[in-house]
């Protein structure tokens, strides 16, 4: 088993491992308790992000997500426009309905996924802008 320092982060409650690279010039720092292969560099003045593929590669998913919400919002949206249905249907505002759900559904489902995949620590910025707000009015 190889020699690794972990540390665990009391803002974010995750677990980081200090790697050293294999001439021992450069240390990593890598999330440990998620999927993700978020890293690290450590630069001597500060951490920056050790993979640029990862950065290019969530553009293109950003982009992908996007179009997740707008493509099917559209759609419905289209054919709520074209074909409208009769004004004297008792379901009349049923195809509006669909169109603004189509649109929340895939919103949900995008943010659940980028939740899922990048761990953003909600809990614990609410949490610290909570004890922030209470340290400052006491």
């Amino acid at each position: 088993m190889p020699m690794m320092e972990s540390l665990a982060c009391s803002f974010c409650r995750h677990i980081f491992i200090l790697e050293n690279s294999a001439d021992r010039r450069q240390q990593f720092l890598k999330m440990a308790d998620t999927i993700s292969m978020l890293r690290w560099v450590w630069t001597g003045k500060r951490w920056e992000n050790a993979n640029a593929v990862q950065v290019y590669t969530s553009r293109w998913l950003s982009i992908l997500g996007i179009l997740l919400v707008i493509i099917p919002t559209v759609i419905a949206s289209l054919a709520v426009y074209l074909f409208p249905p009769e004004p004297d249907v008792p379901l009349a505002w049923f195809p509006k309905f669909w169109a603004i759900s189509t649109f929340f559904g895939h919103l949900f489902v995008l943010l659940s996924i980028t939740r899922d995949y990048t761990e953003f620590p909600i809990k614990a910025y609410w949490r610290s802008i909570r004890n922030s707000l209470w340290l400052n009015n006491s």
